[in-house]
């Protein structure tokens, strides 16, 4: 889409509300959990209590033979394809053998949930138990102990190279390394997995919590081995999803119940099976090490990531790719080396979150640059500002980047709120020392294929349909209907919005992956053009003028200059739909792929990434030396998303995620015992940032002066960044503070008081600590 002349726009750029704020604030909106169908059984799985074993057998005759119970389902009774987004691998019911704690071996059906879940637990199961494998290095390395029957627990293996790295490090000035321990994270939204299945003739329909209606229903028809038009997914409204509900959830044994039954069937999730069955961010060993001359040039680097994808792959193979293409950070690095594996541990199935891969990479790269500072004697800053990445560089693929590089903007707008936070007095009663800490990134905005249909009506209103789903971020309620109304000259409250379903828009590629408002929006720009072409073809007919001369504004067709020529919209619509038929268009989008050479991927799931972005954001921390705890005192996030369609949205996405990112940095680690169990799968124990864990202001400022060349509007996507930024920042802070990087996440009290012990026990001054580093990971080379 060729860019426009960025002008006054009526709507885009305008502080516009979300159109369900009022009926989700007053309680009105309709989950899935709310739907109730005459004649509908409650689903309860039951789950796997070890996890690893040999099923011997299940008796279901107890619970079958229970008063309300309908049906019982096992591996036994439905089709033993596999399904997965990447690797199809999981089965609808545990076949033979389990693979972690929480995985569905059996499902009852009833007529009450009461009555279901009596009778989940009267299942009998026989399971051998076997040993699992629930540490990351030891599946990594084991050929003993096997989640599945294949010779190794590695799934995925990616490789990008390019340059002689080997040359390059034997002659560098230095060469430095970093290695960083991740913890997983559950993206903790507040409506747990939902969904109902409802028969339908040929198949059935879904109503379901989900990000990705139509990858759902593409991936039923095929292990249902039904026509994809046999099967139906509307969406109510999404309590929130965060990456967590791009899968298939519990779908596929919801589906298979209705299918037995010819009954609806409800499955919802208890808080306790979401934490313990969804997928949470996996956690993560990178190891990274940079070859650099006296200046700090980054001249090559090798970089070594290791997933922990859990029992099953689900999403990993493809975060597999990105981790390793994140591996660079925002910084033109001309020779590397750089693996990326996945691996099945008897854990919980790890898969997306928002910014899949983001926060541990950004902060090794970033933690990566101020051991280069301090292995030189450099600023961190200027490390940084020597290595950026520009117009006309190459990515870590190959790709040519197109788009002006803002980073330095960016990082030179956080360093002047540093200094100032510095400079500012400390009240006398607050002992606590502060630190002070910056990081930066860039991410890329998916192109993935979407569609969208708009038809004007003859009152002059317009309906925009759309499958994308609204998962809270406004992208899809509220802009792509602002941008409608810009094309047509409409106030937005003119257009209405069908979206969240497969039945009545055309195809999506989902809420992920930063792509709605710029894939799903240049799809309903091209089609509100489309419309927009075709108002003028009828006015210029009506009127005697060249289509060219004329405007569309406040619900008018008007001549460039001489607005009393004009006629109402409504008047132009009814017309052409008497004349010449419907006014309505469809427009279907995918980003064309940036030409990529000079690097060798093998095993990549995607070649490239997308659209740029780029920020950095900065903060200011206190530490209670003798607890250990960190508070935020003062954020700042400064975001370069090319032009902002809604600044309340763009705001609220922003502050949204540095919380959820200051959480992931502080307070949030879903730990698993070696027995593989999950051991704090609440909202008790797994603790959440609350408002008085967060600065009471975080500063948003976004660079607008670098508009994307083929976003609407000149827009890019903003749904990840400001996630995966927070706990670099706080990490730096952290070493600022503490004169010692933290080498593994999240930097929760027993952290920093292990580092500080640890710093304190160092032996020579000035040496980084070494036990405050993981130890070295036994990785394949």
């Amino acid at each position: 889409m060729s860019d426009k002349d960025f002008g006054q726009y009526q709507n885009v750029g305008r502080r516009l509300i979300r159109r369900d704020a009022v009926e989700r604030l007053t309680g009105h909106t309709t989950y899935t959990e709310d739907i109730r169908l005459p004649g509908m059984l409650h689903g309860v799985l039951v789950q796997s209590p070890v996890a690893a074993g040999r099923i011997r057998g299940i008796d279901v005759d107890r619970a079958a033979a229970l008063d309300g119970v309908v049906k019982v389902l096992t591996a036994k009774d439905v089709t033993d394809r596999r399904y997965g987004n990447y690797v199809k691998d999981q089965p609808i019911f545990a076949r033979d053998r389990v693979r972690f704690v929480g995985e569905p071996v059996a499902m009852v059906a009833a007529t009450s949930l009461a009555v279901a879940r009596r009778a989940a637990g009267m299942v009998e199961i026989d399971i051998e138990a076997t040993t699992p494998v629930v540490d990351l290095r030891e599946a990594l390395t084991s050929a003993e102990v096997l989640v599945h029957d294949r010779d190794t627990n590695v799934i995925e293996d990616v490789h990008i190279s390019r340059g002689d790295v080997d040359a390059v490090f034997a002659t560098a000035h230095a060469v430095v390394h970093t290695e960083i321990e991740s913890h997983r994270a559950h993206q903790a939204y507040l409506e747990p997995r939902a969904v109902t299945a409802v028969p339908a003739p040929g198949g059935f329909s879904l109503l379901m919590s989900t990000q990705q209606p139509f990858g759902v229903r593409a991936q039923l028809a095929e292990l249902f081995d039904l026509p994809t038009g046999a099967i139906e997914v509307r969406v109510p409204a999404v309590g929130g999803g965060f990456g967590g509900k791009l899968h298939l959830l519990f779908a596929p044994q919801a589906a298979a119940m209705t299918l037995a039954t010819s009954r609806p069937v409800q499955i919802v999730c208890s808080r306790a099976e979401d934490m313990v069955t969804g997928n949470p961010r996996e956690n993560s060993i990178v190891r990274m090490s940079s070859a650099v001359d006296e200046s700090g040039r980054i001249l090559a680097r090798r970089c070594d990531v290791v997933l922990d994808a859990g029992a099953y792959a689900m999403d990993t193979p493809i975060l597999t790719s990105m981790a390793a293409f994140y591996a660079t950070g925002p910084y033109r690095i001309d020779a590397l080396d750089v693996r990326g594996r996945a691996v099945y541990t008897n854990t919980c199935p790890t898969g997306s979150f928002r910014g899949p891969s983001g926060p541990q990479m950004v902060y090794a790269a970033e933690a990566q640059i101020e051991d280069i500072a301090q292995r030189l004697g450099l600023d961190p800053a200027e490390v940084r500002r020597r290595n950026f990445i520009g117009e006309g560089d190459r990515g870590p693929t190959g790709e040519l980047i197109t788009l002006r590089g803002t980073t330095d903007e960016c990082m030179r707008v956080v360093e002047s709120r540093l200094r100032q936070w510095r400079q500012a007095d400390v009240p006398r009663d607050d002992h606590r020392r502060r630190g002070y800490g910056l990081a930066c990134a860039w991410w890329s905005t998916l192109g993935t294929p979407s569609a969208a249909t708009v038809e004007l009506h003859e009152d002059g209103t317009a309906t925009l349909s759309s499958g994308g789903t609204e998962i809270g971020t406004g992208a899809i309620s509220t802009a792509l209907p602002s941008m409608v109304a810009e094309e047509l000259g409409l106030r937005p409250d003119r257009v209405v919005l069908k979206s969240g379903g497969t039945r009545d828009a055309p195809y999506d590629s989902g809420s992920r992956g930063s792509r709605t408002m710029f894939a799903t929006g240049n799809a309903t720009v091209l089609a509100a053009r489309a419309v927009a072409e075709q108002i003028r073809n009828e006015a210029s007919r009506l009127l005697g003028v060249d289509p060219a001369d004329l405007v569309l504004r406040e619900g008018r067709v008007e001549v460039e200059g001489a607005p009393e020529t004009g006629m109402t919209i409504a008047d132009v619509s009814a017309s052409a739909h008497m004349r010449s038929g419907p006014v309505v268009a469809t427009g279907r989008y995918r980003a064309e792929l940036a030409p990529v050479e000079g690097s060798d991927l093998r095993g990549a799931r995607f070649l490239r990434l997308g659209e740029p972005t780029f920020h950095c954001h900065g903060v200011e921390i206190a530490l209670d030396e003798e607890t250990g705890r960190v508070d935020v005192l003062n954020f700042i996030a400064v975001h370069d998303v090319g032009r902002v369609v809604n600044p309340v949205g763009a705001r609220g996405q922003v502050e949204g995620g540095v919380v959820q990112g200051i959480g992931y940095a502080l307070t949030e680690n879903l730990r698993t015992n070696d027995r593989g169990v999950i051991v704090n799968g609440n909202f008790h124990d797994y603790r959440l940032p609350t408002i008085a864990d967060v600065p009471p202001h975080i500063e948003t400022l976004f660079i607008e002066t670098n508009h994307s060349h083929t976003g609407p509007f000149g827009a890019k996507g903003l749904g990840e960044p400001p996630v995966i930024l927070p706990a670099a920042a706080i990490g730096s802070a952290l070493r600022d503070l503490l004169g010692v990087q933290p080498y593994h996440l999240p930097l929760d009290a027993d952290r920093v008081v292990l580092t500080m012990a640890e710093r304190d026990a160092r032996p020579t001054p000035g040496q980084p600590p070494s036990t405050t580093r993981p130890p070295e990971p036994e990785v394949e080379r």
